[in-house]
């Protein structure tokens, strides 16, 4: 990316945009004018003409005009990967690299954007590359939006990579330690970890609209009236109570953070994991980050003051520490449109890279004409020799000619044979297309009702023991059966036939026959309808969701016995203590689901068996 003296950074979020302009001098920089843009999008409206309408406002506001802008996607628009590379000649790494892209990124090569970050892994022995790659179509979108708000878009990057630039740049920690950064935004949550030069990124699946949601439910709001519920809650006097409303989602959160710290420090041993730094308007929830420092056992940071980056003497300097919480990955893409960032990445078209370098840089262009002329000059120079040659090798092709005419006979002969062979064979792509369903469904009804288990809790906490007379500990739900409809052998092709209809996951569980549960198989239902299709199974079965439909079949009553024992009897005839086994029953409902699996069905018939040759009849 070029470097300009003058950037702003632009950090497109769910409800607002955040932008923050950076002046560089020497090897310093200085932030000259910041905003903080919401996204107001009526009911029914349409969001990316909102998105439109705040970029032109905010542009006229801050009379962006004509200085250069680093927006960024967020991580779920983001493809990342990280490979590991041997330590290689500089001159070698890109093409190695975009090997290994064309093999780790999903789909259609030629309609990403991408691109990568290099540092040394932990090993000493060793280069880890961080891949990132883009739809097209969403960086396009990106431009045409900035384009109609006369925003001049020169990188597109990625806000976990933003963010790592700023904390690098900017905070300071002790060189021999690995610092955690956790950034929870409305759609998704960075983790990213650096010590020195190596770095690890992770995007986890919790984020700020998730917490939201709790709201919307607990108080039966609209997803606007509980956003606004939870910027506010800190000015409650029930602040506390309603935090208790939170308690699942924010534990859900540590344990993420814990399980992919503890997979980080699998790999790296020698790690010394103190700091955390976080950032994003969701930890503006009072108590939340000592609520994170009593969990995860680290000193929590608050990104509330700047170390190195100055601020312009115009500005309010209390008004901008206030908002730096969310400002962090903005204050990053603004750093690396000024060449002063660790990481590079820009997923901006590489031929719209090539038109501005040629716009800012007019020497180039007239240099690049002198190159096209000299190559034309050399081209002619050569292509008299190549003639002389040519006439040569014309002689030796003739004679090959006629040698490779018989080979080509025998060719055709042997592909009249294969032709067949190669049709069926293409069948067999059917069978493989079913790959990883099975596993899929019952890793994600599994995953389902675990969540439901825990969200639930015991459904009699605090009833007196069975032995006297109360009923033993249930949980929400439990899984009586999981059936996957299998592969059909029956016929000629047998199970290399294209299935008639979707395969089918019918799902079968118990519920106790409590009145608080009574919404719990609608819950069920809605939760497996919205289940997300796993990365692994997108390659042959792309699609957003798991299940094309979810319906409940059948509810049924039926009763579960449970036994207890109780040592307190003593036995009349000899005086001893004995044990007596006590039956309990406990009513409870079937409830019958049936899962058709998204994109499993054929679209097309199965292909033709080869015709079997006729017999011949004898004495003919």
């Amino acid at each position: 990316m070029e470097k300009y003296p003058v950037v702003w950074g632009l950090d497109i979020g769910h409800s607002s945009i955040k932008a923050a302009k950076l002046a560089r001098t020497g090897n310093g920089v200085t932030v000259m004018a910041y905003a903080i843009e919401p996204i107001t999008v009526a009911e029914d409206g349409d969001r990316d003409e909102a998105v439109v309408k705040a970029l032109q406002q905010l542009a006229q506001a801050e009379d962006i005009g004509g200085v250069p802008v680093v927006a960024s996607l967020s991580g779920r628009q983001i493809f990342t990967r990280t490979i590991n590379i041997p330590v290689l000649n500089p001159k070698k790494v890109d093409k190695m690299v975009e090997l290994e892209a064309r093999q780790q990124i999903p789909g259609n090569f030629d309609e990403v954007e991408w691109g990568y970050h290099l540092s040394p892994a932990a090993d000493g022995a060793s280069n880890d590359v961080a891949l990132f790659a883009a739809r097209r179509t969403l960086t396009e979108e990106l431009i045409r939006k900035c384009k109609r708000a006369g925003i001049n878009l020169v990188g597109v990057s990625v806000s976990s990579l933003a963010l790592y630039n700023f904390v690098r740049f900017d905070q300071e920690f002790p060189d021999d330690e690995t610092v955690i950064i956790l950034d929870v935004g409305a759609e998704n949550t960075d983790l990213v970890l650096y010590q020195g030069e190596t770095l690890w990124m992770r995007t986890l699946a919790l984020s700020g609209n998730d917490i939201t949601k709790v709201f919307m439910k607990k108080f039966r709001v609209s997803f606007e009236e509980a956003e606004t519920l939870k910027r506010q809650i800190g000015d409650s006097r029930q602040a506390e109570k309603i935090l208790k409303v939170l308690e699942g989602s924010l534990g859900e959160l540590t344990s993420e953070v814990q399980r992919s710290l503890g997979f980080y420090k699998s790999q790296n041993p020698n790690a010394k994991l103190d700091n955390l730094v976080i950032s994003g308007n969701t930890f503006r929830l009072p108590n939340l980050p000592e609520y994170l420092a009593e969990r995860l056992r680290y000193t929590v940071n608050i990104l509330e003051d700047l170390d190195k980056i100055q601020v312009a003497a115009g500005m309010d300097r209390s008004l901008f520490l206030r908002d730096l919480q969310s400002l962090g990955v903005a204050l990053g893409l603004a750093l690396q449109g000024t060449g002063l960032a660790k990481a590079n990445v820009n997923l901006l078209p590489s031929q719209m890279q090539l038109q501005r370098v040629l716009k800012t840089k007019r020497w180039a262009g007239a240099a690049l004409v002198g190159m096209v002329f000299a190559t034309w000059l050399i081209n002619y120079m050569v292509y008299a020799r190549v003639i002389k040659d040519n006439t040569a090798m014309s002689a030796g092709i003739d004679a090959h000619y006629k040698e490779n005419e018989v080979r080509v006979e025998s060719s055709r002969k042997v592909l009249a044979r294969v032709g067949p062979s190669a049709e069926t064979l293409k069948s067999f792509a059917i069978y493989g297309g079913q790959k990883g369903v099975v596993h899929a469904v019952e890793e994600t009804v599994l995953a389902v009702m675990e969540d439901l288990i825990r969200e639930n809790g015991l459904v009699n906490p605090g009833a007196p023991p069975p032995e006297e007379g109360g009923e033993p500990p249930l949980q929400a739900l439990f899984l009586e059966s999981l059936e996957v409809t299998t592969l059909k052998a029956d016929g000629e092709a047998g199970v290399f036939r294209p299935l008639d209809e979707p395969r089918r996951a019918v799902l079968k569980v118990r519920i106790p026959k409590k009145d608080a549960l009574r919404s719990l198989p609608q819950t069920l239902r809605d939760r497996l309808s919205a289940a997300p299709n796993p990365e692994y199974l997108k390659v042959l079965h792309p699609g957003e969701k798991l299940f094309s439909e979810v319906q409940e079949k059948l509810r049924v009553d039926a009763e579960d016995v449970s036994y207890a024992t109780d040592p307190t009897k003593i036995d009349e005839r000899t005086g001893a203590a004995k044990t007596e086994i006590k039956e309990f029953k406990v009513p409870m409902i079937v409830v019958t689901l049936h899962c058709d699996v998204a994109n499993t069905a054929a679209a097309t018939p199965p292909p033709a068996a080869p015709a079997k040759p006729a017999k011949k009849e004898a004495g003919k």
